[in-house]
């Protein structure tokens, strides 16, 4: 969120100079639509890298799981996450793959519903509560 503000705000400077507006000054008559096309693109790309960094935690949180079923079936696959292995084995031992799947399915369905344009903080809610029941 930092480095966008940091960005929206360097952008929004520049193009106000590129339209000739004062340091502080008014904006010349006939750029309020430039304007309005940079804030909503800027709206848009904040949105797009929020979804982004979601999918990737979403990513990674399927992984953590994969692990813990692995460890769970006794499959002799590389575990991915390998620096948390005490919490994976914790894990392991204290659920079924049944739930560990049922875990992986709250993940897959967290994902679904963004590319549904559900609203981000619903979906992760609702996949918490989930994960949560396990």
């Amino acid at each position: 969120k930092q480095l966008a503000e940091e960005m929206d705000g360097k952008e929004t400077e520049e193009l106000k100079a590129a339209l000739g507006a004062a340091q502080g000054g008014r904006m010349p008559r006939g750029t309020a639509g430039v304007m309005k096309d940079l804030e909503d693109m800027q709206k848009r790309r904040r949105t797009r890298t929020q979804r982004d960094s979601l999918d990737v935690a979403l990513g990674d949180l399927t992984a953590f799981y994969r692990d813990v079923l692995a460890l769970q079936l006794g499959t002799r696959v590389a575990i991915a996450n390998a620096d948390a292995e005490d919490a994976l084995d914790r894990l392991a031992r204290g659920s079924t793959p049944e739930s560990t799947l049922r875990r992986i399915e709250a993940i897959s369905a967290c994902r679904e519903a963004l590319d549904r344009n559900v609203a981000p903080l619903l979906a992760v809610e609702a996949m918490t509560m989930a994960l949560r029941a396990g």
